[in-house]
């Protein structure tokens, strides 16, 4: 309680001065201003399938295809409709009338161009890294409404894959990213400076239904508190990444299973080399402790990378055991076979990656000192972390353990195993033929063989590889302004539709 109190009056003593500009606009009553931890160093579409989304997805820029919210069965956005003519082959219809924001119209050529543009090796696209790691698409446009996405294996998920294919304007820099997309979504992206807070302001000439906020401006605070403090005084309307110990307004305060799960990722070198230390990192974590002292009973202690709703999820995995006597006992045995099992291991932290994250962090280094290991923690902002945790690798990367956080929402394992365990997977730190293996026969197989072998691929990795600390799936709180009418679902970390915000009379 001394706790939570003291986080209020810093953010009462705090407020006054620290927002300039981004107070919710005097003339504009359907204008809103959105709190959030995050830093954006770039909005381009190209990755929108990390929290860049939550800017510009579905509000900027539009998919081929979207979602549903509950389903997750695939529905008509850009194109209308869709059908595999071969087993390698989809051809897609477009909407007709559809312009993008400058004026450009849309058509298969410029679906040609974009998902050209997203193999770009110009670009660090994540999309590209996350999504179509192992997947080439090979467009050809038919007419100016028919366009064909060939691959070079059968890919039955297309059609879901067309939900991450976000289609930007042919003027885009092919070879650049851009602080401005231009999309054929409801809202543009004013030209912008470096360090200027994010603005969507909506456009009359969408083709669809006008949504009812005019103007949405994104602003940063680091604070909890002082997020939660904006909202409840009006000077904002929504905050996001709200701690638990701060989201104590029952009329205000909602909190949601995000589809993030959190995890420790190995870089596979020095000790870490060696699986023996990779297991003492686990066994020297009392979960069920963070979990109660830092986060509550809703965060589920994982046991892979995606949540139980997710075709290939393993139930019969359980978690790792608390067990320092034993991970004392592995790091000896290690040590005693040459391994430099006292070498220094940086733990990098991303700062305001989710709420009480660095607290976490720090709790799990004394966890891990505790049993020997030699652990240093290291923070660092968004664009300095990814530089670490996507290839190409240094050749003398040092070893590290990496806080990361995973979103999978399109119900199927792919869209993680590929990514994070394949040996061709951007985020990937080590080569496994046998599970190489798995994720490529799962792959090519449908219906309950598909979901058998991912099964199997998890459990192979869990036991025979240890790639990760696997930590907890997460629940996010948002703190929503009495005047708005939103209710956060599964994806809201990474794609905040504006249009499904209203206003109550």
């Amino acid at each position: 309680m001394q706790r939570r109190q003291f986080g209020m009056l810093m953010c009462g003593v705090a407020i006054c001065a620290s927002l300039s500009g981004a107070a919710v606009a005097e003339d504009d009553d359907h204008a809103i201003t959105i709190v959030t931890p995050l830093a954006f160093d770039n909005i381009d579409s190209c990755n929108s399938s990390s929290e860049v989304g939550l800017v510009v997805r579905e509000n900027v820029v539009e998919a081929l295809t979207h979602l549903n919210d509950q389903t997750g069965a695939p529905e008509p956005r850009l194109a209308l409709s869709w059908e595999q003519t071969e087993p390698t082959v989809w051809r897609v219809k477009l909407r007709a009338g559809v312009s993008f924001s400058d004026g450009t119209p849309f058509d298969a050529a410029a679906v040609e161009r974009s998902i050209e543009r997203m193999f770009n090796p110009q670009l660090d696209c994540l999309n590209r890294g996350k999504l179509f790691a192992n997947i080439v698409l090979t467009p050809t446009v038919i007419d100016a409404e028919t366009i064909d996405i060939a691959t070079e294996m059968p890919q039955p998920l297309m059609p879901v894959f067309m939900s991450f294919l976000t289609i930007r304007s042919p003027k885009t820099d092919f070879d650049a990213m851009s602080s401005a997309p231009i999309g054929t979504g409801p809202y543009i992206v004013p030209q912008r400076n470096a360090g200027d807070p994010i603005v969507l302001e909506r456009q009359d000439a969408y083709w669809g239904e006008t949504p009812a906020v005019t103007k949405a401006t994104y602003v940063r605070r680091d604070e909890s508190a002082l997020r939660a403090a904006m909202v409840e005084v009006g000077e904002a309307d929504i905050g996001l990444g709200i701690a638990i110990q701060d989201a104590i307004n029952p009329d205000t305060d909602f909190g949601y299973l995000n589809g993030e799960t959190t995890r420790l990722r190995f870089s596979f070198s020095g000790p870490l080399a060696d699986i023996r230390v990779r297991k003492a990192f686990n066994l020297a974590i009392d979960r069920e402790a963070l979990r109660d002292g830092l986060f509550n009973q809703d965060f589920m202690i994982a046991t892979q990378m995606f949540l139980p709703r997710i075709n290939g999820y393993n139930p019969d995995m359980k978690p790792w055991t608390y067990d320092p006597a034993l991970a004392k006992a592995l790091l000896d045995q290690a040590r005693a076979d040459g391994v430099d099992v006292d070498a220094e291991i940086a733990v990098i932290s991303r700062i305001n990656f989710y709420a009480n994250g660095q607290e976490a962090m720090e709790a799990m280094i004394a966890m891990w000192q505790d049993v020997g290991l030699n652990v240093t923690l290291q923070t660092m902002e968004r664009a300095q972390w990814l530089k670490l945790v996507n290839k190409p690798f240094a050749e003398d990367r040092p070893p590290m353990v990496i806080q990361e956080q995973h979103d999978n929402n399109s119900g199927d394992a792919t869209f993680t195993m590929h990514f994070r365990y394949h040996s061709t997977g951007q985020q990937s730190e080590f080569n496994d033929p046998e599970l190489d293996k798995l994720i490529d026969a799962a792959d090519a197989a449908s219906g309950d063989e598909r979901v058998k072998l991912f099964q199997q691929a998890n459990a192979y990795s869990a036991e025979f590889v240890v790639p990760d600390v696997m930590m907890f799936h997460m629940v996010s709180y948002i703190r929503i302004a009495p005047r708005l009418d939103y209710t956060p679902d599964g994806v809201t970390n990474t794609m905040m539709e504006l249009s499904k915000i209203k206003f109550r009379q």
